[in-house]
């Protein structure tokens, strides 16, 4: 889940950068703006999630969706004081920020793959069994 949390920081450091070089600050900050409004609670989330680890494993389905719920809630919640309290927002390189940050994590799923090949799982399980 960190590792998610990672690379949507990194996606937006570097667009926030790339974006800042061709455009100027003001859609550099934009940008890392409505990035950080999707990762900050999914930060949040993945922290919490790791709290969870050790517990019975009837509490994760709870703890997914509550946790899910108040994500989505706190995303929404920071792009609503973006549009109240400040008027110089570009809300093009916002909603960018935010489509690149809410889709990184699925990058993460292929940059890691399965780590653990399938003959080393059948050592694993074929001990397992013998014991």
């Amino acid at each position: 889940m960190f590792v998610a949390v990672a690379l949507q920081v990194v996606s937006i450091l570097v667009l926030s950068v790339a974006a800042w070089l061709v455009f100027g600050s003001g859609h550099a900050i934009s940008l890392l703006a409505g990035g950080l409004a999707a990762t900050v609670p999914n930060a949040l989330f993945a922290f919490r999630l790791s709290l969870n680890k050790g517990r019975s494993p009837e509490s994760y389905p709870v703890v997914f969706f509550l946790g899910e719920f108040i994500k989505i809630g706190l995303t929404v919640a920071l792009l609503a004081l973006m549009v109240r309290w400040a008027d110089h927002w570009q809300w093009p390189a916002v909603m960018l920020g935010l489509i690149v940050a809410l889709k990184a994590p699925l990058f993460a799923i292929w940059l890691l793959g399965d780590k653990t090949p399938a003959s080393e799982l059948d050592g694993q399980l074929a001990r397992s069994e013998s014991r």
